[in-house]
């Protein structure tokens, strides 16, 4: 029971200031206008500036591929493991295909690495990096295939490969590994002011991913919600980590895999979705269940983290 208050404080502080957006949303201090305005603010300007410094200035000696394999690998396993799952629960595509998108996908960037920091203290960039790199695209690559096998989107590799290149978290991360490899010389003044930016980052995609979220839904198709986000929350990281743990990861690896596979459904599953014909209106519902639920699942996972000598 300590190792659970210990986690469930340790986490408190992202999901209350994520509460706090929401009831901020709902008496209109904040809007959509706000969010979505923010949301380019810090996806394309204070998140790579925030990847850039930290890994520029951190001790990062490069990547564990073992860990880089484990961590696709595991995707895979979610992935295929929702679309079986899914064809057995569901009939109709659309909602078939917001099943499994929901299902595998983590909000790594915008919950899980506050979460880590909440923990740590500070970013293994190591591990933070692989996950960072590796995770999103083939993220992209399952959720474009799927959404296009069961709705009306065109896939086109090409626009793909250019989307992951145009992708402003995968330049802000090859440019601070140039820069850590070439020791690039920034004067103090720029590189002062851009770390205070950075600290932007945390609170106001925190204060985003609370203002998007819509508990007003109603219950229908609710064992089907409550099973993808308990796949999303849980089942992944159950299997995953007691994998990584025989693997001989470290423990700042397995801490960085446990949030990175716990993290809650990411809130463009419904951006995406929407416009490659998925459910939107299930996707949505999904993506605010994993959120309420990973409330309860991190702090387990932190506790049993804990106990096992992890943390």
């Amino acid at each position: 029971m300590e190792n659970l208050i210990m986690g469930f404080n340790l986490i408190f502080p992202v999901f209350f200031i994520i509460i706090l957006a929401y009831i901020l949303k709902k008496i209109n201090i904040i809007d959509d206008s706000f969010i979505a305005t923010s949301t380019k603010f810090v996806f394309y300007i204070v998140l790579p500036i925030k990847l850039f410094f930290d890994i520029k200035n951190s001790e990062s000696r490069g990547f564990d591929f073992k860990y880089v394999i484990y961590l696709l690998v595991v995707i895979l396993v979610a992935f295929f493991l929702s679309w079986a799952l899914g064809r057995i629960l569901i009939k109709e595509n659309t909602k078939l295909s917001a099943f499994v998108h929901c299902s595998f996908r983590s909000n790594f960037v915008f919950i899980g690495i506050p979460v880590i920091e909440a923990i740590m203290g500070n970013l293994p960039m190591d591990s933070v990096i692989a996950a960072m790199i590796f995770g999103p695209t083939l993220y992209n690559i399952l959720a474009t295939f799927i959404l296009t096998y069961y709705g009306d989107g065109k896939l086109s590799i090409s626009s793909f490969i250019i989307k992951v290149l145009k992708n402003p978290m995968i330049i802000g991360t090859l440019l601070g590994l140039f820069a850590k490899f070439i020791n690039l010389p920034i004067y103090s003044g720029i590189e002062d002011g851009a770390i205070m930016l950075s600290k932007l980052c945390t609170p106001l995609s925190l204060i985003l991913i609370g203002g998007s979220l819509d508990f007003s839904a109603g219950r229908e198709d609710l064992g089907i919600v409550l099973t993808s986000s308990i796949i999303k929350d849980a089942l992944i990281a159950l299997i995953a980590i007691p994998i990584g743990v025989m693997l001989d990861f470290t423990s700042s690896q397995l801490v960085v895999a446990f949030v990175f596979f716990a993290s809650p459904c990411a809130v463009n599953c419904f951006i995406m979705g929407k416009q490659m014909g998925s459910d939107a209106k299930l996707t949505s519902k999904i993506v605010t269940m994993s959120f309420a639920l990973s409330i309860i699942t991190y702090s387990i996972g932190i506790s049993l983290l804990k106990s096992r000598g992890i943390l």
